[in-house]
């Protein structure tokens, strides 16, 4: 079995900055090739040009020079303009996030209501991974074209990913090798993987721009010569231009190539690496992985845009015989499946793709079932029902959970996922259905006040959507406590399908269901945060502010003072105690910082505070939070509410937390 990297989520942030780094310094050094090239190629016509007017009187050295300052420095500014400009206009045209690729390599999205029994069992294992590693629950689409078998994921956020595969995974893969190229992907989504993809292949359309003009110089001067004999001396310097330009443009392709080679063949060592620890089942990536490599349509795909993004694939999108072995984005099958499976022989049996899927959407209903029965026989879990509690894990291991996924994990996950009923699930699977099932989660238990609420919202949506949220109302009000967050994640790709303007109104509309009591409770904080991350943090990575700690100790203190008191909000002492515990994590805090007993920060205040601690570097953020985990543990038990404020925190910096596993003691 190939083990993990040896590095932390954390690490593996900070890494994937470095690499963006990189990829900035190897782009600027691409480019300036380029001017140089094009430079000379300009001289080079031009000499050309006045050859032709001077016939054999021409003098090189009275009328011609190679080197002309001015000259060069008008052509890297236009250049530069033009690169530049080409990558900005596709790092737009893919501001949606993962969406937008998936959508430009033909992917249809599938929903949890699909009739496809392939396209169920795909959402119900994005389902699984996404809570077990505290992931939003990205979209999911299906590359119909396809007959290969490959996955990838994309986004410049977690708030903003998009996980899709292609027909062939679906109707080719078993259930757990189905799980384990989706553990891989989900390796990407944690180690900021997806987001360096997208930036690559903005950065990349510039240089590949060039060639696509060169092509179009040739094409379209040629056909005019044709036409008129007198234009073709005239013509020829254009089409010698031309030429040169797609000369350029596929040097400035073989120089992405290796760009991309550079970045990305690595990394997928590490992610098949995270899917084994993830899945806890080498034998399902493995599986897929020799399954590709006996497979008759292998894992190519036929969609033009492939060579754009052949650095996103799961494995070998594209077909490359020249220089394969230093320009191919992934390493070649047999290593990686040797590095799963020693015993691997290299040898490949033929796979051709079933007639029909492996499970079937009965059985699926099934599993789940009984995964939910088994969740209520466990005796010991560390989040229970509001106002209970049970013994906790020790605080250190929980910053080490950032980032990860355990089989564990996905067994809990798919017990969650269990609880939720299936009329529940169905609300949020349409814009205006997860609205309602938002303000559904808002509205008071009290009758009198739900009534004020609800006619607030007729007043706003009309009678219909009223109607309809009292449904959902009926609906969610009892879920399990601890599945509330979960259905906001899973309520996020349709929200991210709202009209822009009717966002502003949802966002609105949330706010005043929150504070029309007059109270805010921390469950109303922790939803009203999430749905604006999900909604608002889409293609907009957090920029680092803060690489230390002293101007954060203020939001800090804010912060532990509201966890203590939320963990013993009868108990002073306890709560000093608490607070107490997570400051002597951060040395700036030590000794120096005191509880609050009257922190009690309103949305505003918290969410200023929040966003601080966001811009905070990934070394920072690690010190915040162990210093949570420790404030929130210190009395050695945990409630919901405490375990929705970790969840938060963590989501607030961009750290997918896990949820706490059910602890069962020996008998």
């Amino acid at each position: 079995m190939a083990k993990a990297g040896v590095m932390n989520f954390f690490q593996h942030q900070d890494q994937a900055r470095k690499k963006t780094g990189r990829l900035i310094i190897l782009f600027f050094i691409a480019v300036a090739l380029i001017i140089v090239a094009i430079y000379f190629t300009f001289q080079l016509i031009l000499g050309f040009a006045v050859f032709d007017s001077q016939s054999s009187s021409y003098d090189s050295k009275a009328t011609f020079v190679w080197w002309e300052p001015v000259t060069f420095l008008g052509v890297a500014l236009i250049v530069s303009l033009f690169i530049f400009g080409a990558s900005l206009f596709k790092i737009h045209q893919l501001k949606d996030g993962g969406s937008a690729v998936a959508t430009m390599l033909g992917g249809r999205r599938v929903g949890a209501s699909t009739k496809d029994a392939g396209e169920r069992r795909l959402y119900n294992v994005v389902e699984e991974m996404a809570i077990a590693s505290g992931v939003p629950m990205p979209q999911v689409f299906v590359l119909d074209q396809e007959s290969g078998i490959n996955a990838f994921a994309a986004g410049f956020t977690i708030n903003d990913a998009a996980v899709a595969v292609t027909r062939g995974t679906l109707v080719t893969l078993s259930r757990d090798e189905l799980q384990g190229v989706i553990a891989h992907e989900f390796s990407h989504i944690l180690n900021g993987d997806t987001r360096l993809n997208i930036r690559l292949m903005g950065v990349l359309f510039g240089i590949l721009a060039i060639g696509i003009i060169g092509r179009t110089f040739v094409h379209v001067t040629g056909r005019g010569s044709r036409r008129s004999s007198r234009s073709g001396k005239g013509a020829g310097g254009i089409i010698l231009a031309g030429v040169a330009l797609m000369i350029i443009g596929y040097i400035g392709t073989f120089v992405g190539r290796l760009i991309k080679a550079a970045v990305s063949r690595q990394r997928e060592f590490l992610a098949d690496a995270s899917a084994v620890q993830f899945t806890r089942n080498p034998d399902g990536i493995s599986g897929a992985l020799k399954k590709i490599g006996g497979y008759s349509f292998g894992s190519g795909l036929l969609t033009p845009k492939a060579e754009e993004a052949s650095h996103f694939f799961f494995s070998r999108g594209t077909t490359m015989k020249l220089f394969s072995s230093i320009m191919a984005t992934h390493p070649p099958l047999e290593e990686r499946i040797a590095r799963i499976d020693p015993s691997f022989d290299g040898k490949f049996s033929k796979v051709d793709a079933p007639k029909e899927f492996i499970q079937t959407a009965k059985q699926q209903r099934a599993m789940f079932a009984k995964t939910a029965l088994a969740l209520q026989g466990i005796p010991v879990g560390t989040i229970l029902a509001e106002g209970k509690t049970m013994a906790a894990p020790k605080p250190g291991k929980v910053v080490d959970m950032i980032g990860t996924v355990s089989a564990g994990h996905l067994s809990y996950s798919a017990s969650l996922i269990g609880l939720i009923p299936p009329e529940v699930k169905k609300c949020v699977e349409t814009p205006p259905d997860a609205a309602c099932a938002i303000y559904g989660l808002l509205l008071d238990r009290d009758g009198e006040e739900r009534a004020k609420q609800v006619e607030m919202l007729t007043e706003r949506l009309g009678d219909k959507e009223a109607q309809e949220l009292r449904a959902i109302y009926d609906k969610v009000k009892n879920l399990d406590p601890r599945v509330r967050l979960p259905l906001v994640d899973f309520a996020a790709p349709a929200l991210r399908d709202l009209p822009k303007e009717e966002t502003g109104l949802f966002m609105k509309n949330i706010e005043d269901l929150i504070i029309s009591d007059k109270v805010v409770t921390l469950f109303e904080f922790c939803l009203h945060f999430l749905v604006a991350k999900r909604l608002k943090d889409r293609g907009k990575p957090q920029k680092v502010s803060f690489h230390y700690f002293p101007p954060l100790v203020k939001d800090m203190e804010t912060l532990l003072s509201l966890l203590a008191h939320r963990g013993n909000p009868t108990d002073p002492q306890k709560a000093a105690e608490a607070f107490n515990a997570g400051a002597a994590r951060i040395p700036e805090m030590d000794g120096k910082s005191v509880y609050d007993p009257q922190a009690k920060p309103g949305l505003k205040d918290l969410n200023r505070n929040l966003k601080r601690l966001a811009s905070a570097s990934f070394g920072l953020k690690r010190k915040i939070i162990d210093a949570c985990a420790h404030c929130a543990f210190a009395d050695q038990v945990i409630t919901v509410s405490e375990g929705e404020l970790l969840r938060v925190i963590s989501a607030a910096l961009d750290c997918p937390l896990p949820p706490f596993l059910p602890e069962v003691k020996a008998a």
